[in-house]
C-alpha cells in the first residue's frame, strides 16, 4: 500500500503567531510556516502591491482559524524579514548576501514599495554592505536596484580592486559593468587627490577652521623655534605655513587613497600616530606633545569630510535596467 505524505504546518514566532491580534490573513510559506498578519500593512503605500490585487480578487482555497490562507513561494525566514519591513517594528537584521537577495527579489516580485524603501535603508545602514560590498554591487546591478547598487559601489572603495578576487556573484554582471566599477574607483581616487594636491596646495575647505589648527601659521615661513623653513598652503586668499611632517602626512594619504579612495584613509589611526611622532621629533613647542594627536585628527576629520564630498560627486556610470 502506498503512503500519503502529510505536510506539517507550524506557526511563526511572535509577533505573527496570534490569530486574535487584529489579523485578517494567514501567509503560508513554502516550508509550511503560517504567519498571522494584517493584510493592509502588506500593501501600505504600495498601489501596485500584489497583495492588494490578490486579496481583492479573493484568491485563496483554504482557511485557518476563519482567515484566508495565502501561499507564497518564499521560505519562513525570508518572509519574516519581509513582514518586519512592513510592520512598524525595529528593522530586521539581514545576515547574509543570500538572504538579502532573496528578500530583495521577493519585494520586487510583490511590488511592495514601502517595504522596499525600508529594506534599502536597512541594507545601507548595515555592516553587511561594507563587508560584502562587491557581492551586493553585483546583485544590485543584475536586478536593477539603483540606490542599493550605488551605495554598494561606494562601499567597494574601502577595498583595492587591483587584487583580483574570484566570486561566483560576479557571474551576475558582465565584463563592461565590472570595468565601469574599476573606472569608478580610479575616478574617485583622482577626485580625492584634488583635496590636497597641486603645485601650490589649495585648501579652501579649511576656511573657518584654520584658527582651530595650531600647527598652521600665517606669520612666517621660517620657524623661530626650530629654525626650519616651512612650506605653504593656501586657504582662501591667505598663505599658511606648516612643517614637513604635515606634508608627509598628506603624501601618505595621497598614496593610499589611490588604492582605496575613501575618507577613512585620512582617519587611519596608524597614520595619525606616526604623523604625531614625526611632528614631535621635528619641532616640539611647549605643550605640543600633549595635543599633537588631537590636532592632527582634527585636521584629518576635515580632510575626510572633503574627500567624502568630492567622491559623492563622481558618477557610477552604470546603466540600470529599471
Amino acid at each position: 500500500m502506498g503512503t500519503t505524505e502529510v505536510s506539517i504546518t507550524t506557526t511563526a514566532d511572535a509577533p505573527f503567531n496570534d490569530p486574535t491580534d487584529c489579523v485578517d490573513l494567514v501567509i503560508r510559506t513554502v516550508d509550511n510556516v503560517d504567519f498571522f498578519v494584517l493584510s493592509g500593512l502588506l500593501s501600505l503605500k504600495s498601489p501596485s502591491s500584489f497583495f492588494r490585487q490578490v486579496l481583492q480578487g479573493g484568491h485563496h482555497t483554504e482557511e485557518r482559524d476563519g482567515f484566508p490562507v495565502l501561499e507564497v513561494k518564499e521560505d519562513g525566514e525570508t518572509f519574516r524579514i519581509i513582514l518586519l519591513l512592513c510592520y512598524p517594528y525595529a528593522p530586521p537584521k539581514i545576515k547574509s548576501v543570500e538572504q538579502l537577495v532573496a528578500v530583495g527579489k521577493a519585494l520586487d516580485k510583490y511590488c511592495m514599495d514601502h517595504a522596499w524603501k525600508r529594506f534599502v535603508q536597512v541594507v545601507i545602514a548595515s555592516s553587511l554592505i561594507r563587508e560584502q560590498a562587491l557581492r551586493i554591487f553585483a546583485h544590485a546591478v543584475s536586478n536593477g536596484w539603483k540606490e542599493l547598487g550605488e551605495a554598494a559601489a561606494k562601499n567597494t572603495l574601502n577595498v583595492p580592486l587591483d587584487s583580483e578576487v574570484e566570486l561566483d556573484d560576479l557571474r551576475c554582471i558582465d565584463a563592461l559593468q565590472y570595468v565601469r566599477l574599476r573606472d569608478y574607483h580610479r575616478r574617485c581616487g583622482k577626485a580625492a587627490l584634488t583635496a590636497m594636491s597641486g603645485k601650490q596646495i589649495r585648501m579652501p575647505w579649511l576656511k573657518g577652521h584654520v584658527s582651530e589648527l595650531l600647527f598652521l601659521r600665517s606669520d612666517s615661513a621660517h620657524c623661530r623655534l626650530c629654525g626650519r623653513q616651512r612650506r605653504d598652503i593656501k586657504v582662501d586668499q591667505t598663505l599658511y605655513y606648516a612643517h614637513s611632517w604635515f606634508f608627509h602626512y598628506l603624501a601618505t594619504v595621497k598614496t593610499d587613497v589611490l588604492l582605496r579612495p575613501c575618507s577613512e584613509i585620512a582617519l587611519d589611526d596608524t597614520i595619525i600616530f606616526e604623523t604625531a611622532m614625526d611632528s614631535i621629533s621635528e619641532c616640539n613647542p611647549d605643550g605640543w606633545t600633549n595635543i599633537a594627536s588631537g590636532q592632527i585628527r582634527q585636521f584629518a576629520k576635515l580632510l575626510a569630510g572633503e574627500i567624502d564630498r568630492l567622491i559623492s560627486q563622481v558618477p557610477l556610470n552604470i546603466e540600470w535596467t529599471k
